[in-house]
C-alpha cells in the first residue's frame, strides 16, 4: 500500500517523547510507523493517536534497535506500507540507573550504552542507505541531558550516551557534506525536561526526599508533557531543511525566564503523584 502523504518512522514511540512526536506528525497528515519492543503498548498507542485502531495511516512494527536485522525490517515494513520514508527518528532510549557508577549493575550499564548509542548508529546506518534511493530524507536523533557536557550524579551513564548522540549526529552531518550528499539531512534533538513515564517512575523510585533534592524543582519549573514536547519538536523539524540542525527546546534564555516566572504556573507534577 502506498499513498501521497509523507511518512515518518519513530523508534521508541509506544510512549513518552516518541509518542508525542508521533501524534504531532499524525495531526499534520503524515503516515506514521510506530516502533517499540512492546506490541501491547504499540497497539494502545495507535488508538490514542488516531482515535481508532483501524486507521491505515498508522502501522506498528516490533523492533529492538540494537538488532540490525530488526531495524532493517523496520525500514522495509515502512517502505512497503507507504513508499518513501521522509523522516526517520532514532528516539528509542533507556534512562540512567539512578545509582552512582560503582553501585550500578554492569549489565544495566551495557544495556543503556547498547540502546542509546548502538541503536542510534544502527538506525542511522539503515536510514542513510535506504534514503539514498529516494529523492530526499531527513534523520533526527534524540539526545538529551548530557548532550552539552552537563553531569549529574546517578545519571552519568545516560548523560554519556546523550553526549555521544550529539557528537555522532554532528559528525554524520559533516560526512554528508563531505560526500556531497544533498538529498539527505541529519540533525539531533534536545527535548529539555519532559514528564515522561520514565521520569515519573524514576521519581517514585528515588523517594520523596531525594526527588525534592535532585529533580523536582527543575521539572516543576521547566517540565512539559510529552505531547507538548512533540508539538514543539515536530514543528521545528518540518520547518527546517538544514543539515546538521540541532533543535534545543530549553535554551539558556528560557531557563532564565522559567526561574523568574515559572513559580506562578500550575504545578503539573502533582497530577502524577510526584
Amino acid at each position: 500500500m502506498t499513498n501521497n502523504k509523507k511518512t515518518v518512522v519513530i523508534t521508541g514511540s509506544a510512549g513518552g517523547i516518541g509518542a508525542g512526536m508521533a501524534k504531532a506528525f499524525y495531526k499534520r497528515g503524515f503516515n506514521v510507523v510506530l516502533s517499540d519492543v512492546n506490541q501491547q503498548l504499540l497497539d494502545k498507542r495507535v488508538g490514542v493517536i488516531a482515535g481508532s485502531n483501524e486507521d491505515t495511516r498508522v502501522i506498528t512494527v516490533l523492533c529492538d534497535v540494537t538488532n540490525s536485522e530488526q531495524v532493517q525490517n523496520l525500514w522495509q515494513q515502512g517502505k512497503d506500507a507507504f513508499g518513501n520514508i521522509d523522516y526517520w527518528i532514532n528516539n528509542a532510549g533507556l534512562g540512567g540507573t539512578q545509582k552512582v557508577i560503582a553501585d550500578s549493575s554492569v549489565k544495566q550499564l551495557q544495556q543503556i550504552v547498547n540502546v542509546n548509542i548502538n541503536g542510534v548508529i544502527i538506525g542511522t546506518h539503515v536510514a542513510l542507505n535506504g534514503m539514498k534511493a529516494q529523492p530526499n530524507g531527513k534523520i533526527y536523533n534524540t539526545a538529551g541531558m548530557g548532550e552539552n557536557g552537563f553531569t549529574r550524579p546517578t545519571m552519568v551513564s545516560y548523560g554519556t550516551t546523550k553526549r555521544a548522540v550529539g557528537y555522532f549526529s554532528n559528525g554524520v552531518a559533516k560526512e554528508l557534506n563531505f560526500t556531497n550528499t544533498k538529498n539527505i539531512t541529519i540533525g539531533w534533538l534536545n527535548p529539555g525536561m519532559v514528564i515522561t513515564p520514565m521520569v515519573i517512575n524514576d521519581a517514585k523510585e528515588m523517594g520523596e526526599q531525594r526527588w525534592k533534592k535532585e529533580g523536582r524543582i527543575m521539572f516543576r519549573l521547566f517540565g512539559q508533557s510529552a505531547e507538548e514536547c512533540g508539538e514543539h519538536l515536530v514543528k521545528r523539524m518540518i520547518a527546517s531543511n538544514k543539515n546538521g540542525h540541532f533543535i534545543k527546546l530549553l535554551p539558556t534564555y528560557k531557563m532564565i525566564f522559567g526561574f523568574c516566572f515559572g513559580w506562578f504556573k500550575k504545578d503539573k507534577l502533582k497530577q502524577y503523584g510526584i
